[in-house]
Parts: C-alpha cells; sequence; structure tokens
C-alpha cells in the first residue's frame, strides 16, 4: 500500500483524487528497533549472565516495541480516501455522507508541532462506517492513530493525528473536502 500523498495525475486541483498515507518512518522506527534491542539483551544479559530479574524485566521494552509497531508497519494505510468514503485504519470506510464537518487542530507541546483532524459525524460510528476494516485481534492492542469520543447528542467525533503522517495536513484535508457531498 502507497504510504505517502499521490498524484493521480488529474489536471483539476478541486476534483477528488484517491490517496492513501502511512506513518512516517522515522516515527516509530526508534521505539520499534530500540525496544527489540534492549528487550533482547536483557534477556540474553538475564539468562547467560545468570541475572534472572534482569530477563523478566524485558517483557517491559518488548511490550514498548510491540506497542508501536503499527508505527513502522507498511502494508496498511493509516488514512485515505476514495468515491466509497473516508478510510481510518482498523475503522474501515466511513461514508462521505455520514460526515458533517472536518477541519485542522493545531496546537504545540514545547516545540512539536501536533496536528490533528477533527472529524464530526452525524451519528454514530458504526452507523457511518460502510466497509468495516478486517484486521487480525492481536492488532486490537497496539497504538492506533485515532481517538473516538461521544458527544452529549449521541453523534461521534473522530480526532487523527495528522503529524505523524506522511503528508502535509492541510493538502490531506484540502483532499479530503474535494469527496464531501454539496
Amino acid at each position: 500500500m502507497p504510504t505517502d500523498v499521490k498524484d493521480t495525475g488529474q489536471k483539476n486541483p478541486s476534483e477528488p483524487k484517491p490517496f492513501a498515507i502511512g506513518y512516517i518512518r522515522s516515527t516509530g522506527e526508534a521505539l520499534v528497533i530500540g525496544g527489540l534491542f534492549f528487550g533482547f539483551g536483557f534477556v540474553v544479559l538475564g539468562l547467560f549472565g545468570g541475572v534472572k530479574p534482569l530477563a523478566a524485566l524485558a517483557i517491559v521494552p518488548l511490550l514498548v516495541s510491540f506497542w508501536h509497531y503499527p508505527m513502522i508497519d507498511r502494508s496498511q494505510p493509516q488514512l485515505g480516501a476514495n468515491e466509497q468514503g473516508l478510510f481510518v485504519e482498523r475503522i474501515g470506510f466511513i461514508d462521505w455522507a455520514s460526515i458533517d464537518k472536518m477541519a485542522l487542530h493545531q496546537s504545540s507541546v514545547r516545540s512539536i508541532e501536533l496536528v490533528g483532524l477533527e472529524i464530526s459525524l452525524t451519528s454514530a460510528l458504526p452507523a457511518a462506517v460502510n466497509e468495516k476494516h478486517m484486521f487480525p485481534l492481536w492488532k486490537s492492542v497496539m497504538t492506533r492513530n485515532w481517538k473516538l469520543s461521544r458527544q452529549a447528542d449521541g453523534t461521534d467525533h473522530l480526532t487523527i493525528k495528522l503529524n505523524t503522517l506522511a503528508g502535509e495536513p492541510e493538502e490531506i484535508l484540502q483532499r479530503l473536502q474535494a469527496y464531501r457531498p454539496v
């Protein structure tokens, strides 16, 4: 699957263009590779160095590595769009007619710029999904790039982190809005 914003060669910039993006590769490499390195190091030192508790502590960095694995997995895009709807990994395709509003939300923590895509739905998420994404059960306990919250009126609000994805947030929003029904 493609991991960056792809141009389909269409001339009109307001025409919808299918795309799929994934995580920026460097975002998770240190966590996953570092976790594996320290985990296996603790196991080797614990078992062969005679310090058994150190081998048991290996579970912590190995779990950190497991939790962050989706950040380096290139087999699935995290966000995409086509005529069928807005694709969000581990949710599926959200019908365009079920999306009320989309907007960027920017904040910063120290010198790190955080950008999120705020999506307000017209109903609860299960009713808005027209094709559910099928994924292995073990992947449900790993990190994900989105957060869901229920509004007082029974609709759902989805926040997708864009600063960790390969693509410019403004361009992603523009390309998504091209699919919105008028």
